[in-house]
C-alpha cells in the first residue's frame, strides 16, 4: 500500500454538481453508516446538505436532538441498514475504518448489497469509503481484552480484510493510522488511499496577541489523559516560572484533585464542563495546551480534539508521542515526550513552551488553509470526473 501526501483537486461533498456533459445538476446520495452516531457526525451532515442519510445503532452521550432534526438520521441494525441498501438509490457510502471490527459486519453487507441493487437498475456502482484514524494495534487488543471478548474480537476481526478490499477510498487522519493499515491489511487488492492529517485551521475569533505564560489542560480529567501526570508536574513549573497561570478545563475522576489545588493555588482555575464558546475562550487565553495522554491495555489517543482545537486558537502544543498526530505536531515545533518518560520530561517540556518565542501566528502559519476533515472528506467523496486535474 502507498499513501500519497500530494493533494488531490477537491470537491465540495455532497453539492449539486454538474453531470457528464456538463448541463443538469445532480445531487448525489451519500449514506453514513456509524457504529454510533454524535453530534460532530450531524453537523458535518447538515454541512453537506441534501442527499445524506445516517444509518446508526447508538448514540453517544454528545447526541445532540436539536441538531439531528435537520438531518436524515436513522437508526438501523444490520437487517434494516441491509434492506435500506436494496431498496435505495446510494452513490456514496461511508463505512467505520475497517479496524472498526464490530462494525464490519454491517458495513459489509450494505457495500455489498448496494452494489448488488445498483447492478440490477443499472445505477453506477457506488463508491464506498472510509476515514481512518485508528492505531491500536491488533495484536494489544487480543492480548487485554477478558476471554469471551476476546474469542468475539477475533471472529469480527476476520471480516476487516474484507472490508478493506470492497472499500474505493481510504484517507488516513494521521500518520500512525497509515501505519497500521500498512501492517495489518495492506495486499493485493488496496484501496486508493490518502494521508490528510487531522489538523485544523485558525479560527477566525482568535487574535494573534501575545499570550500570557499560561498553561491549559483541556479534557477528561483521567489518568488516561494525564491528568494526574499534569497535577504531579505543576509544583516544578511553577517553582521555573514564578508568573504561569494554569487553567483547568474539563470534568472526570481527578475532579477533586483538581478541586483541591485550585483552593490552594491562587494560579490555578477551573472550569468544570463548560459549554463550547467558555472551552474556546480559556484556550484564546493559553500560551500552552497540555494533554499528556497514556497509552491504557484497550485504548490509545487517536487525535485528542483538545489538541486540535488548541491549534486553532494559536496554543502550542505539549503532548505524548500517543496521539496519532505525532509526528506532525514534532515536525512543526511543538513539544513530543515520549510516553515512558512523562515522569521525568513532562515538567521540562511544559517550562520550555511556556517560556518559548513562539507566538499564535507562528502556530498558525503551520496549519493548512483548510480544515482536515473538510479535505479528506471532499477528496473520499469527489465525482470521479473532477478528480482529473
Amino acid at each position: 500500500m502507498s499513501v500519497s501526501t500530494s493533494q488531490f483537486p477537491l470537491t465540495r461533498p455532497g453539492r449539486p454538481v454538474a453531470d457528464a456533459v456538463g448541463r443538469t445538476p445532480k445531487v448525489r446520495t451519500i449514506v453514513q453508516i456509524y457504529e454510533v452516531v454524535r453530534t460532530a457526525h450531524l453537523e458535518r451532515a447538515v454541512e453537506l446538505g441534501e442527499g445524506v442519510t445516517i444509518l446508526y445503532r447508538g448514540r453517544r452521550y454528545d447526541f445532540d436532538a436539536d441538531v439531528a432534526r435537520g438531518v436524515d438520521v436513522l437508526r438501523r441494525g444490520l437487517l434494516a441498514s441491509t434492506w435500506h441498501a436494496l431498496t435505495h438509490r446510494v452513490d456514496v457510502i461511508e463505512v467505520n475504518e475497517p479496524l472498526v471490527v464490530r462494525a464490519a459486519t454491517r458495513s459489509l453487507a450494505f457495500i455489498v448489497a448496494a452494489r448488488l441493487r445498483a447492478r440490477v437498475v443499472g445505477d453506477p456502482r457506488p463508491v464506498a469509503v472510509a476515514y481512518a484514524i485508528g492505531n491500536m494495534p491488533t495484536a494489544q487488543m487480543l492480548r487485554n481484552l477478558p476471554l469471551k471478548a476476546g474469542a468475539r474480537h477475533r471472529l469480527q476481526r476476520l471480516l476487516a480484510p474484507a472490508v478493506w478490499r470492497a472499500l474505493d477510498r481510504v484517507a488516513f487522519g494521521t500518520s500512525q493510522a497509515a501505519q497500521l493499515y500498512g501492517e495489518e491489511l495492506s495486499g493485493r487488492r488496496d484501496p486508493e488511499t490518502e494521508l490528510i492529517e487531522a489538523l485544523p485551521t485558525r479560527d477566525p475569533e482568535a487574535t494573534g496577541d501575545p499570550r500570557p505564560e499560561t498553561l491549559a489542560f483541556v479534557g477528561d480529567l483521567s489518568e488516561r489523559k494525564g491528568f494526574p501526570a499534569l497535577l504531579a508536574a505543576w509544583p516544578a513549573v511553577r517553582a521555573s516560572v514564578p508568573g504561569a497561570r494554569l487553567v483547568i478545563v474539563g470534568r472526570g475522576a481527578g475532579e477533586d484533585d483538581a478541586r483541591r489545588l485550585a483552593d490552594a493555588d491562587p494560579q490555578v482555575s477551573l472550569l468544570i464542563d463548560p459549554p463550547r464558546e467558555e472551552i474556546y475562550r480559556a484556550l484564546r487565553g493559553a500560551k500552552v495546551l497540555t494533554l499528556p495522554s497514556r497509552r491504557r491495555p484497550l485504548w490509545r489517543e487517536q487525535v485528542g480534539l483538545p489538541i486540535a482545537e488548541a491549534l486553532a486558537q494559536g496554543c502550542a502544543v505539549v503532548t505524548t508521542d500517543e496521539t496519532g498526530i505525532a509526528r506532525w505536531l514534532r515536525d512543526h515545533g511543538h513539544h513530543v515526550v515520549p510516553e515512558e518518560a512523562v515522569e521525568r520530561e513532562l515538567s521540562a517540556e511544559l517550562v520550555a513552551a511556556l517560556t518559548s518565542r513562539r507566538t499564535p501566528e507562528d502556530v498558525w502559519s503551520d496549519l493548512p488553509s483548510r480544515d482536515g476533515r473538510e479535505s479528506a472528506r471532499a477528496w473520499m467523496y469527489a465525482d470521479g470526473e473532477e478528480e482529473q486535474p
